[in-house]
């Protein structure tokens, strides 16, 4: 369901010439899955994610945006924002994988649950059975 989505918004993307079907390299997910470990829990790893990585590095549409695999991205990058939302003590509990304007997508490291928190309170808005489940509802939000 997600490669679906995103091939509906790269079709949207094509018309002004651009793609987001572009690849992250094995060595930036590799640089990730190292941050995971050493920073959040050792061998902690959503292989859905690198699956998503593996077809699209990241995205950015509508608002909506998907880390993406660049460690020096400090904006959009995976390790550059979970950097800066893992910093304050509430959020230190999730590993983050997006945002939009209204929400945050991320993975309840204690309770291995997928959620959408809401931006900036923090508090769980819905919770969902997989990060593949979590990305499609957050894709369509934005469609």
């Amino acid at each position: 369901m997600v490669l679906e989505l995103l091939e509906e918004i790269e079709k949207i993307k094509n018309q002004d010439g651009k793609s987001i079907m572009l690849p992250a390299s094995d060595k930036n997910i590799q640089l990730i899955k190292e941050w995971v470990s050493k920073n959040v829990r050792e061998n902690l790893w959503i292989s859905e994610y690198e699956k998503l990585l593996k077809i699209a590095n990241g995205l950015e549409f509508n608002g909506l945006v998907i880390y993406n695999a660049k460690s020096d991205d400090e904006n959009n990058g995976f390790i550059g924002a979970n950097e800066i939302w893992r910093d304050n003590e509430w959020d230190s509990d999730y590993l983050f994988f997006g945002d939009s304007s209204i929400s945050w997508y991320c993975f309840d490291i204690d309770k291995c649950v997928f959620l959408e928190l809401d931006k900036p309170s923090g508090e769980i808005m819905e919770e969902y059975k997989s990060f593949e489940d979590m990305i499609n509802e957050a894709i369509k939000s934005v469609l």
